[in-house]
């Protein structure tokens, strides 16, 4: 089945009642559309623009289970922290086996200049897949100098003392939402994309019933009644929250990461590379990808001294 025209989807969506309207065609409202709409809750998905077309395609492309929340996990400063990390494990397992033709799994190998720093890594990994549980992909092991060079020849052989080796998840994560889109309509959902969300609808009481939607390619306006409203907008959130209550504080609090795409050449590899702290505190990930090499951090929070850095 495929998912039904846009012309098709403007008339079975416009004026029309729904249990449930989630906003934001991202992974995250892509996920609770599909979900409510298994659950045999009547849904309607909104998106401003293209479907993964923001942060939900901005990924490293890797399906980890929080690695760079193991240190805090195992130390046990934040509890929060661990949950994230283990419901992460359990849910990487569940997106291989769920779309086989859209991931893959990948084995990353951290290098380790000194020995200490070899030990307490082989430790630290080797509780990543205790936390697994029956979710591991495959045992982190210990590489020599020699195998570690063998595998990444562009490392700096200078002190090195060998890496450790897991392995992750890797995935498509633009095509991975868009088949969550694509699922969700083949199970009866209805769906537009290039559809704004302008403003909400309201009861005499103030109560809210719906949202007022601007379809952005034919510059027309038109409403979507719903019982519930399901804000998944990511990082505009605070948007449509405080369209639906304009005096409402603002609580999201940004953040941002940087990729950059190099030849492969540059660091020819099949395996990932993973550093696990650099100068400003953050993680850093090398992963084949396409042909190249994707390069990126891990998020930290956009503050007035950073806001126009990567």
């Amino acid at each position: 089945m495929l998912v039904k025209s846009r012309v098709e989807e403007l008339t079975n969506i416009s004026g029309q009642h729904f249990d449930l309207c989630v906003i934001g065609g991202g992974a995250t409202g892509s996920a609770c559309a599909l979900d409510a709409q298994l659950r045999g809750i009547r849904t309607v998905l909104l998106e401003a623009g293209d479907f993964a077309g923001a942060t939900s395609s901005a990924a490293t492309k890797i399906i980890h289970g929080g690695v760079r929340y193991l240190e805090e996990a195992i130390k046990g400063a934040d509890v929060q922290e661990y949950h994230v990390l283990v419901r992460a494990l359990h849910e990487r397992v569940r997106m291989l086996e769920n779309a086989p033709h859209l991931t893959a799994k990948l084995e990353f190998l951290v290098p380790g200049y000194h020995w200490i720093d070899v030990a307490y890594l082989d430790v630290g990994l080797k509780i990543y897949d205790w936390l697994a549980g029956p979710g591991r992909i495959s045992p982190s092991k210990y590489l020599s100098q020699e195998e570690t060079l063998k595998r990444m020849p562009g490392l700096n052989q200078n002190g090195l003392v060998g890496s450790v080796a897991y392995a992750d998840g890797q995935f498509d994560d633009t095509r991975y939402n868009i088949t969550l889109v694509q699922t969700f309509s083949e199970a009866g959902g209805n769906t537009l994309n290039y559809a704004r969300v302008t403003d909400f609808k309201r009861e005499a009481g103030g109560k809210i019933s719906g949202v007022v939607v601007k379809d952005q390619l034919a510059e027309e306006t038109f409403t979507v009644n719903a019982e519930a409203i399901v804000n998944a907008t990511g990082p505009v959130s605070d948007s449509i929250r405080q369209l639906a209550t304009p005096t409402v504080q603002k609580r999201m609090r940004p953040s941002k990461g940087a990729h950059i795409l190099l030849p492969l050449d540059v660091f020819p590899t099949e395996d990932a590379l993973l550093i696990p702290k650099t100068e400003d505190g953050r993680v850093l990930f090398a992963v084949p990808w396409g042909g190249r090499l994707l390069v990126g951090t891990t998020d930290e929070e956009v503050t007035p001294e950073n806001r126009t850095g990567g």
